[in-house]
């Protein structure tokens, strides 16, 4: 029988070249696209889709051939599933409220993922590159609408997002319920090294829920800082057009 990989450790040699790989790629996609011109960019950015989509199916493929598909691990159900095809949407679409959760929840959650993987749980090495991939994929193309695209989180964006998880949720649910899984981690704590994870269940839910908003706000200070800026130049220039 296969065995997951063992010995590995948080910040270990093999831990940090992926998070330098991660960052390296999430830095040079979107510098990338802005030398290019806008026919160019549509193909650089069919290239990437490419790119997210052939390391899903290589995901895949890695772990029907280890032990299988397992209905209780196997689904893309949770959040940074749903914010890797947001992304590739929003990316390709511009699509808003695509962007807003890829940026918003997408984001955020990857680099929690990034910095602190449940690293007990990788089918081999295959797994363990791709998860980095697929996690390094989102933010570089959501940084990539906020710089070329010049996309911007709406004024209730995260309302929205929370909407939206509150729904998928219920389903998701049943699922983790019919099969044992633990997808967005409805039914167990996950197993990571992290400090801000804590507590049972279900107050862990609470308190992750809590920690996303806060990490969602912080996300979207710096366009509510500009809107502001924005707005005081704007109203500095009307005052000063009627010489008030």
């Amino acid at each position: 029988m296969n065995q997951k990989l063992t010995g590995l450790e948080n910040f270990d040699k093999f831990h940090l070249i992926a998070i330098i790989c991660s960052i390296g790629f999430i830095v040079l996609v979107p510098i990338i696209g802005s030398k290019l011109n806008r026919k160019n960019q549509q193909k650089f950015i069919v290239y990437l889709i490419f790119i997210a989509v052939f390391q899903e199916i290589i995901d895949y493929i890695a772990r029907i051939n280890f032990d299988g598909l397992n209905l209780a691990e196997d689904l893309p159900l949770h959040i940074c599933s749903y914010a890797l095809f947001m992304s590739c949407y929003a990316l390709y679409k511009k699509d808003q409220f695509c962007f807003e959760f890829s940026y918003l929840l997408g984001v955020t959650g990857t680099f929690v993922a990034i910095l602190t993987p449940e690293l007990d749980d990788f089918d081999g090495w295959t797994m363990y590159v791709t998860y980095f991939i697929h996690h390094s994929v989102i933010p570089a193309f959501s940084i990539w609408n906020i710089f070329i695209d010049d996309m911007r989180p709406r004024k209730l964006s995260i309302l929205y997002c929370l909407i939206f998880l509150s729904i998928i949720a219920i389903p998701v649910g049943i699922v983790c319920w019919l099969t044992g899984g633990n997808y967005m981690y409805l039914a167990r704590i996950p197993a990571v090294d992290n400090p801000i994870v804590f507590g049972e269940w279900p107050y862990y839910i609470i308190y992750l829920g809590l920690i996303g908003i806060i990490f969602m706000l912080i996300a979207k200070l710096p366009f509510d800082i500009k809107d502001f800026l924005d707005r005081r130049k704007s109203w500095g220039s009307y005052l000063l057009s009627k010489n008030i």
